[in-house]
């Protein structure tokens, strides 16, 4: 297990998911049906991919200030990641999250600044656990052990 330091942009309790990583930045608008969770924006890595309940990991936003809706959206729909991290945050990412929790309960903690590249030390299917009250993510080998 390898544990990594970062800084909570949205907060929430610890969860453990599959993730989900792309190499490009990544945009909500256009990028991903939010009634579906599957990634829709054809040029983009992650193209067909569904990011509902995946650690959805990249390297910073890209696009419009309605992501924020599009995140909430997510949430009211049940198609929205466990969590989001990437190596530098943005607002309107971050305001999706907040928004989640204060309309829906859906906590979807985010975290980014980590002393390396976490789209390259973290391989799609690896296991992830996000503990925001800690600043800390622990990438782990093997499935998810639903009891833990």
């Amino acid at each position: 297990m390898k544990v990594y330091k970062g800084r909570t942009v949205v907060g929430g309790g610890a969860v453990k998911g599959e993730a989900l990583v792309s190499k490009i930045p990544f945009g909500f608008f256009g990028g991903v049906n939010p009634k579906t969770g599957i990634v829709i924006d054809e040029w983009h890595d992650l193209y067909g991919e569904s990011i509902k309940d995946k650690i959805l990991i990249y390297p910073e936003g890209r696009g419009s200030t309605v992501g924020a809706a599009i995140i909430l959206e997510l949430a009211r729909c049940g198609c929205a990641p466990k969590a989001i991290l990437f190596n530098d945050s943005e607002i309107i990412t971050a305001t999706g999250g907040i928004l989640s929790e204060k309309f829906y309960s859906k906590e979807i903690p985010m975290m980014d600044r980590f002393a390396c590249d976490v789209t390259r030390k973290i391989k799609t299917g690896d296991i992830v656990r996000v503990n925001p009250p800690e600043d800390t993510i622990e990438v782990m080998e093997g499935a998810i052990d639903e009891d833990e």
